[in-house]
């Protein structure tokens, strides 16, 4: 007799949000534009949705209509949610961020840190199904992130989970001392900001 597997579905990313009015604006060939834009915002964590607005964000243009900004549109656009201050820098999609649904040619990254090396968070949604007693599934789908790299507005890089000394050693191969204390475990992966502000103090000038 063959067993029937009952999957129960729960999206995390299905949780209620809604749609934020924050002020804001944007850079366009130099030009900077203020506005009022549209966030998604968690009802439960109260969190932009990153991974949405990567690829689009509604604003009112200087009629007061409701447009949509994408990343061949702007340089860059920012906002204050409650305090919490966000900058969007559209930058070449080299790395093929996406699914075949969102990737474009460009995308907006949350930037953490600028300068000669600029240090950027990219979201992106990941399932996961865990089976229970009984045959009984659960999926589940989250965002995650992972930290982009960029030198001088150059290729994006991002370092691979299980080869991330290996690709730090070789992205910083221009700034010895930088490869020196990550293979000497001087700096290891929890010390990323002391990295990118290493390089720009030491190297970014080059």
């Amino acid at each position: 007799m063959r067993s029937l597997i009952l999957i129960a579905t729960f999206v995390a990313v299905s949780l209620p949000s809604l749609a934020k009015k924050v002020s804001g604006g944007f850079i366009k060939d130099g030009k900077t534009t203020e506005t009022t834009f549209f966030i998604q915002v968690g009802l439960l964590m109260g969190e932009p949705n990153f991974e949405r607005i990567q690829y689009k964000v509604k604003y009112l243009d200087e009629n007061g209509k409701k447009k949509t900004l994408r990343p061949h549109d702007a340089d860059e656009f920012w906002f204050d949610l409650d305090g919490m201050d966000v900058r969007m820098v559209s930058v070449e999609n080299t790395l093929g961020l996406g699914n075949i649904f969102t990737s474009s040619p460009k995308i907006f990254l949350k930037i953490e840190i600028d300068g000669p090396l600029r240090l950027f968070r990219y979201y992106y949604k990941q399932t996961n199904t865990s089976m229970g007693a009984g045959g009984m599934g659960t999926t589940y789908t989250y965002t995650v992130d992972n930290l982009v790299f960029q030198k001088r507005g150059g290729p994006l890089m991002k370092p691979r989970s299980l080869m991330w000394k290996k690709d730090m050693l070789e992205y910083f191969g221009d700034c010895p001392a930088l490869s020196e204390r990550i293979e000497s475990k001087d700096l290891k992966r929890r010390d990323i900001d002391e990295i990118v502000f290493y390089y720009n103090r030491n190297c970014g000038k080059k």
